[in-house]
């Protein structure tokens, strides 16, 4: 019933916003740009994770990317090699440092992945590129930066996470876990490694384009990148509701900001911060509890609503939750997300043989292009406006 009724209200909602919010459609199509570095030719010397990585968006968005290989045997081999071309060159030898210097002469851009210093003694050292190619960006990515105490030093992302603060962050406070429990390697790796590398390369073609045709180097720390990403956290340290308290929002103990077991040993994610969201999530819960009780005596509510959601498999909740604004989703399993059905509308996944991975994001777009997508996708999504809150 509440599944019913939740879902006539959303259909009303949405029928409201589409006559308030009209968008034209019948615009002439145009072209669409998905491809903004075609042109711009890459050579990224072979590394692990945050290269690769960076070379892998730069591919995806039109770069032509050319990878130098070492050859003989890798400590893991090349996998993020989606639309670029991979060379064996001997990098020990003149002629192969010959060729790299050529290739140089005649690209945009240089992915360093090694430590600081070591271009130099190779013989390919960066100022004397640039002096040959006025117009070379040369990113390096290293864990601590190029310069400072730290910058020979080896490392890797839990290395990098721990001395930005994060870690503990990441960790929360719950007495049910071990402290400092290492996360994946994605936040240093490829969030302050790789990405932020494609945001600098970008920033570097764009200030070409202004200063004459200069290129540089793009000095990128893991560390620096994770700290700029981090921004949001550090500004807001000092919020006791946030971070400090017992059962802080993110904490990992807060009722409404978890994870919880559901009847088939699966789990649902809450994220029912706001007030609005709080209350909503209560009311289909039909929670004995109430908002107030978050603060009063939120370990009754934990338990509360852990008895509540083990009564309902996660297929069950998901269909309840479906039309409930409430900031609640499945928790899926890596091999589970390709056959979710949002990620099958935005094609978010790209499959490669039995493989499949994240496609490039985000999706870019010219409006009239944008338009006809939507007109394509006949209403079968709901698309929010930033001015009703339903497209």
């Amino acid at each position: 019933m509440i599944e019913v009724t939740q879902m006539a209200i959303y259909c009303s909602r949405q029928l409201l916003s589409r006559l308030v919010c009209t968008v034209t459609l019948n615009a002439p199509a145009s072209t669409m740009s998905t491809h903004p570095f075609e042109g711009i030719k890459v050579v990224e010397l072979a590394g692990l994770a945050p290269v690769p990585f960076c070379g892998l968006v730069l591919a995806d968005f039109g770069a032509q990317v050319t990878v130098i290989k070492k050859g003989g045997d890798e400590l893991l081999e090349q996998r993020m090699t989606r639309g670029k071309t991979q060379k064996i060159v001997d990098l020990k030898s003149e002629n192969g440092l010959r060729e790299v210097r050529e290739m140089c002469g005649a690209s945009d851009v240089l992915l360093d992945p090694y430590r600081p210093g070591v271009l130099e003694k190779m013989g390919l050292n960066p100022v004397d590129l640039i002096k040959d190619n006025k117009k070379l960006i040369v990113a390096r990515i290293t864990g601590y930066g190029q310069t400072g105490e730290m910058a020979p030093r080896a490392g890797h992302d839990i290395n990098y996470v721990s001395l930005t603060g994060m870690l503990p962050t990441i960790a929360g406070h719950s007495p049910h876990r071990l402290p400092y429990w290492p996360p994946a390697n994605l936040l240093a790796d490829f969030g302050g490694g790789g990405l932020s590398a494609a945001f600098g390369v970008a920033a570097a073609l764009f200030q070409r384009e202004r200063n004459g045709g200069f290129g540089g180097v793009v000095d990128v720390s893991m560390v620096e990148g994770l700290a700029y990403l981090s921004s949001f956290i550090t500004a807001y340290k000092d919020i006791d509701l946030m971070w400090n308290k017992p059962y802080a929002w993110f904490s990992g103990d807060s009722p409404i900001y978890r994870t919880y077991l559901t009847a088939d040993n699966k789990y649902m994610a809450v994220g029912a911060l706001e007030p609005k969201f709080t209350k909503t999530l209560f009311e289909t819960l039909n929670l004995k509890s109430t908002v107030n009780d978050l603060l009063e005596r939120p370990e009754e509510v934990t338990k509360e609503m852990e008895s509540v959601f083990r009564s309902k498999t996660r297929t069950e909740w998901t269909r309840i939750f479906k039309y409930i604004d409430a900031c609640v989703t499945p928790v899926l399993e890596m091999e589970e997300v390709d056959n979710f059905k949002h990620h099958q509308q935005r094609e978010c996944f790209i499959h490669e043989g039995n493989k499949f991975w994240g496609g490039p994001a985000p999706k870019i777009y010219t409006a009239e292009q944008f338009a006809i997508f939507l007109k394509k996708d006949k209403g079968k999504n709901v698309y929010r406006c930033g001015r009703c809150g339903y497209f």
